[in-house]
């Protein structure tokens, strides 16, 4: 579960740096916000995934 996370956030950092225009200097607001999205939720399954990590090691 922990690497869908990491290909969550890997996905999102490319989006956020595609979604700018260079020539213009604007973003496209669609790739923005679903970059954005996947940012958070890589970062929610991260956060989950390690927090179980830290408990099954407990309670071994």
């Amino acid at each position: 579960m922990g690497k869908w996370g990491l290909f969550l956030l890997s996905i999102g950092c490319l989006l956020l740096l595609f979604s700018a225009n260079a020539k213009t200097g604007q973003y496209d607001i669609l790739n923005l916000t679903t970059a954005l999205f996947l940012l958070i939720v890589g970062t929610i399954i991260l956060i989950k995934e390690k927090k179980r990590n830290k408990t099954e090691k407990k309670i071994r």
